[in-house]
């Protein structure tokens, strides 16, 4: 084949990739530019200072001189921090959670919660690694409503490094030996929020609830949130492209979008115009008859 042929047939190929990525949602181009996060394990074995095993358990937070570690049997350890190797000590010390105690004074959905601290100040607080069903879908209503009867009016321990887009703090909830992130999957009351979290006992907690159809694994094809919520977004685009501009108001003057000519209300063309729209007297030229 020619050289030209060749070059002319990669030219077309380009385009034609270019102008399928341009049909594909942001998120969807947003989702494949950023994998997932690696599968990591969160539970780590503690050692004391002359090197024994203390237990496998789950860094929680820090409770003052303390540690907070949560077991697979859901039972949360407080073990002071000098019982600890020194390497354990080091990993703690590098750690950058920071906590926030408060009375859970609502419960939006099954995935956030508002929290009332010490200091009366109010907080959003959006739990990390999962992702409820929204309102209008199948277990919407009953996610929220299994958060809500777990901690609503209680006091609880968020555990967190950083806040989202929203202004939102994701954070670990916990409740004396329940760790609630944990518990919504548990319960098929959410979906482990795979994009952005990479909790591989999270993400088995998932396919357990999964196997026993638990909660909203019932349904035959339940449907990841983030999806539903860009489908609800496109249909919102889709509603508002249909439905009809809201007509300009009149100013007393007419803009002729194709000549650029300004007319104004006694003109014969005043509103008369193929494409035009109502202006302001100092947009366009004037007309040579009406003068604008």
């Amino acid at each position: 084949m020619p050289i030209a042929s060749t070059r002319v047939l990669q030219c077309c190929r380009l385009a034609i990739l270019c102008a399928v990525l341009a049909l594909l949602p942001t998120p969807l181009l947003l989702a494949q530019a950023q994998p997932d996060p690696p599968l990591v394990d969160s539970f780590r074995q503690w050692h004391d200072v002359s090197g024994k095993i203390l237990t496998k358990s789950r860094f929680a937070y820090p409770d003052g001189d303390r540690v907070a570690l949560w077991t697979e049997s859901g039972q949360m350890l407080l073990i002071p921090q000098a019982r600890f190797s020194a390497v354990d000590q080091e990993w703690i010390a590098a750690q950058h959670v920071k906590i926030l105690r408060g009375k859970v004074i609502f419960v939006a959905d099954g995935d956030t919660i508002g929290l009332l601290d010490a200091d009366k100040k109010q907080h959003r607080i959006r739990l990390d690694g999962i992702d409820a069903p929204e309102r209008g879908q199948a277990f919407g209503t009953k996610s929220r409503q299994a958060l809500n009867d777990a901690i609503y009016g209680k006091e609880v321990v968020v555990a967190y490094e950083k806040t989202d887009l929203y202004g939102r703090i994701l954070g670990q909830i916990y409740l004396a030996d329940r760790w609630l992130n944990y518990d919504q999957l548990a319960r098929g009351m959410a979906w482990h929020y795979r994009h952005f979290n990479g909790d591989a006992y999270l993400a088995e907690s998932q396919k357990t609830a999964a196997a026993g159809k638990v909660g909203l694994w019932r349904d035959v094809s339940p449907e990841p949130p983030w999806r539903y919520r860009l489908a609800e977004k496109r249909r919102r685009e889709m509603d508002d492209a249909k439905r009809p501009a809201e007509p300009m108001q009149p100013t007393g003057y007419w803009l002729n979008t194709s000549s650029g000519v300004r007319h104004n209300k006694m003109c014969e063309h005043y509103g008369k115009t193929s494409r035009g729209k109502y202006c302001d007297a100092d947009e366009g030229k004037p007309c040579g008859q009406c003068g604008g």
